[in-house]
């Protein structure tokens, strides 16, 4: 199901180019009035048949409908996939933070989606500028909570790391202040080297 999610969510924005721009009987009738073939009466009776014939749902036909379908679908499978992925995150603060921002993304996605399968039956097509507003505000607080949960999972992990090697760096100088000692500098300073060089790759494979 992800993967099929993330392929129609990859896919969706370019499923309009499958049809054409203009339907042949509208390219017909406008080459057929401008050689003067038909009347201008003819021409608009036969144009608002063509227009009710090829319209989707207010749309001037299916291809413009998917265009504006497409990257709202985009967006909702995007914010699925990085709600499951939310489920493998063991920080919490971490998870409840991805987990806002895929509800945000979902928020706004849904908002388009319903906005292009309702919005344009109504005589205004569009929603009031109202509408608009509440959701750029709701947009709004729920993004600047993921970001502040996602500052605050960092300035967490960044915390038990300096713990961390505030813990191995005083280990390391009691350590070697008992080895010196009963062992010489030379081999203090060996010791030292390797005992730093294993440190040193043991903390590259933890960032990395």
């Amino acid at each position: 199901m992800i993967v099929l999610g993330a392929v129609l969510g990859s896919i969706a924005p370019f499923l309009h180019i499958v049809y054409p721009k203009t339907a042949l009987e509208k390219l017909k009738l406008e080459e057929e009035f401008d050689k003067g073939e038909i009347s201008l009466e003819h021409y608009k009776e036969q144009k608002d048949v063509l227009w009710e014939k090829y319209q989707f749902l207010g749309f001037k036909n299916f291809r413009r409908f998917l265009f504006a379908i497409g990257l709202p679908i985009a967006l909702f499978c995007c914010s699925l996939i990085l709600i499951y992925v939310s489920k493998f995150i063991p920080d919490k603060i971490a998870k409840r933070a991805s987990i806002i921002a895929g509800i945000s993304f979902q928020f706004t996605s849904i908002y388009f989606v319903i906005w292009t399968l309702w919005a344009y039956t109504y005589e205004e097509k569009d929603f009031s500028k109202s509408t608009y507003y509440l959701v750029i505000i709701l947009s709004s607080v729920l993004i600047t909570s993921a970001i502040f949960q996602f500052q605050k999972s960092l300035s967490r992990y960044n915390a038990k790391i300096r713990e961390l090697i505030s813990f191995i760096a005083g280990t390391r100088q009691q350590f070697f202040a008992n080895v010196e000692r009963n062992e010489s500098k030379e081999q203090v300073e060996i010791q030292k080297k390797k005992f730093d060089q294993e440190m040193y790759n043991t903390f590259e494979k933890v960032v990395d």
